[in-house]
């Protein structure tokens, strides 16, 4: 799936967020970041600049796409998640108030 620069931010931005949820950076969530660099389209530097947007305004940007899109963010934040072998309550949490923010699970397909 393509994704607009501005989106792809946000997704790296969320992503970031979870990998840093619990406190601790594990390898394995590395990673796994570093394999979605090829599936998203991102690099280091964008990396590094996606991580200075503000978390709200990528929640808007993240409310504002389509519904597959939203679905595509929710396997991603999953799959970072379970990386390290286990979803800590703090990543769940975001993770839960990341879909309730974006509105999904209210659009119909």
């Amino acid at each position: 799936m393509e994704f607009e620069e501005f989106v792809k931010a946000a997704f790296v931005k969320m992503i970031y967020e979870v990998i840093e949820a619990d406190g601790k950076i594990h390898p394995a969530e590395l990673e796994t970041l570093n394999k979605l660099k090829s599936v998203i389209g991102f690099d280091d530097a964008f990396l590094e600049r996606a991580n200075l947007l503000d978390y709200d305004n990528a929640i808007v940007t993240l409310y504002n796409l389509p519904h597959d899109q939203k679905k595509a963010l929710a396997d991603i934040l999953e799959e970072v998640a379970i990386a390290d072998g286990a979803i800590h309550k703090k990543e769940m949490d975001l993770i839960i108030d990341t879909f309730i923010n974006i509105g999904l699970g209210e659009e119909t397909e």
